[in-house]
């Protein structure tokens, strides 16, 4: 990444934190003051840790599924002890259903509610928003997996999920969804089966639009009779920013180049997604560590419903954003496990060779910050995908606007060098240095503000 030289020189009033003191937005430090919420400090480790068995299956309360009190006749699978022990990472968890469900009489049952619409193909799954038959306009997110077999067809597939990366997904969004800005967790079940036609279908229509090819693993997922999925289902978070800002969906009405966000939209969209950070770092010890736009929804604050209690951002842009997918999330969220929830991306070199998108060169930067010790808390990977969000939303930003917003680009232009240096002192740390430069008006370089902070 570039390196920035130039000391800060010091702005007028019409800074970053004006505008945002004038929207009257909460940092995470502000609510969170007097409260001691960061875990034990993690050695470093390189191994995954085993899952804990807890005592009961006592349930975490969450948000209730879209079809919630029409899931108790579902038929269920009798599976071999071998796949049992399989699965035992993900079943221990009391968020997940312990019977193996039989996907087609489960879909059956999910199809006579819903319709399901595919919206995403990731590396690891399928992403389908599913909308209520009886109240049109109502929608949940289903997220779903093929997981690797103990053993035969499925087993050595590195696209399928092992059930202990399920189990970590599984624990980070029970875990996160307290905390705003991140997606609000309902329920996961473990299906055996074909995948549905309906489903299929929709694969087929997603993948025609979008100009894809249905991928050799997932095809054969498809079809096999034995295989297993983990089906993850979450609130519908909105449109992605990818999406929003390559102008494949119309994201709200728009009189002038409706291409491009706002420089108002995107100071909102980069505060909220920097905020919801610091205070995950302060809670949970959390590392994204795959924050690509695709990763950070939208919602338009007309269409937003929060059953979490939290009170929202406002913002004079409108815009609620989530972020969300934690595959390859690092966090402390266990209270009875000591050791990281993470991903060893070591095993997946692939990750650090691609080319094209600058969010490639993240993945290396944050590999060269981490030293190959993906359970070491390394918060600067946060820095590093703030940088590449703010990189990119300046790159499309909308060029009409007056004084004051050519101010606040700006001052996020200035934002955004900082954050891309790496000279000792001069450098954030994490999230929370971020957020604290923009409440301190910028006034103050990264030494200042740790210095600060101390």
């Amino acid at each position: 990444m570039a390196t920035k030289t130039r000391a800060y020189g010091k702005r007028g009033n019409d800074n970053i934190v004006l505008q945002l003191e004038r929207l009257n937005i909460r940092s995470p430090q502000k609510a969170s003051q007097g409260e001691e919420c960061r875990p034990p400090r993690v050695a470093n480790e390189s191994t995954e840790r085993t899952p804990e068995r807890p005592k009961s299956k006592k349930n975490k309360k969450h948000r209730q599924s879209l079809i919630f009190d029409q899931c108790d006749n579902i038929k269920t699978i009798n599976v071999d002890s071998k796949t049992t022990r399989h699965l035992d990472p993900l079943t221990c968890l009391s968020e997940v259903s312990t019977a193996v469900l039989d996907f087609a009489d489960w879909f059956r049952v999910w199809i006579s509610h819903c319709n399901f619409i595919k919206i995403a193909q990731g590396t690891y799954g399928a992403v389908f928003r599913i909308e209520s038959k009886a109240e049109p306009g109502t929608f949940t997110i289903g997220k779903l997996m093929p997981l690797r077999a103990p053993s035969g067809f499925g087993s050595k597939t590195k696209e399928f999920t092992a059930p202990g990366a399920g189990h970590n997904e599984v624990l980070l969004l029970s875990r996160l969804d307290e905390l705003p800005g991140f997606v609000q967790f309902r329920k996961a079940e473990i299906l055996q089966g074909v995948l549905p036609a309906v489903l299929q279908a929709a694969s087929a229509d997603f993948d025609a639009a979008h100009g894809d090819d249905i991928t050799n693993w997932w095809t054969r997922a498809c079809s096999n009779a034995t295989q297993l999925w983990l089906f993850l289902e979450m609130t519908d978070a909105g449109t992605d920013l990818e999406a929003v800002i390559t102008n494949q969906v119309q994201f709200r009405p728009r009189t002038l180049n409706p291409q491009a966000l706002t420089i108002l939209e995107i100071r909102d969209v980069f505060w909220q997604v920097a905020s919801a950070l610091a205070l995950a770092e302060q809670r949970f010890e959390f590392e994204h560590r795959d924050l690509h736009l695709g990763n950070i929804c939208l919602t338009l604050a007309k269409d937003i419903v929060s059953d979490s209690g939290h009170a929202l951002w406002t913002n004079k842009a409108s815009i609620l954003v989530t972020i969300i997918d934690y595959t390859l999330s690092r966090a402390c969220v266990s209270s009875s496990v000591k050791s990281p929830t993470y991903s060893d991306l070591e095993k997946d070199p692939a990750l650090f060779e691609g080319s094209g998108l600058p969010q490639y060169d993240v993945y290396r930067d944050m590999r060269s910050e981490l030293e190959g010790n993906w359970a070491s808390y390394r918060p600067r990977t946060n820095v590093l995908w703030l940088h590449h969000l703010l990189a990119t939303l300046l790159e499309s930003a909308d060029t009409y606007r007056g004084p004051e917003q050519n101010q606040l680009a700006r001052d996020l232009a200035d934002l955004k060098q900082w954050m891309a240096e790496n000279n000792g002192d001069n450098t954030f740390g994490n999230a929370q240095d971020v957020v604290r430069y923009c409440e301190n008006n910028g006034r103050d370089g990264p030494q200042e503000v740790k210095k600060a902070s101390k």
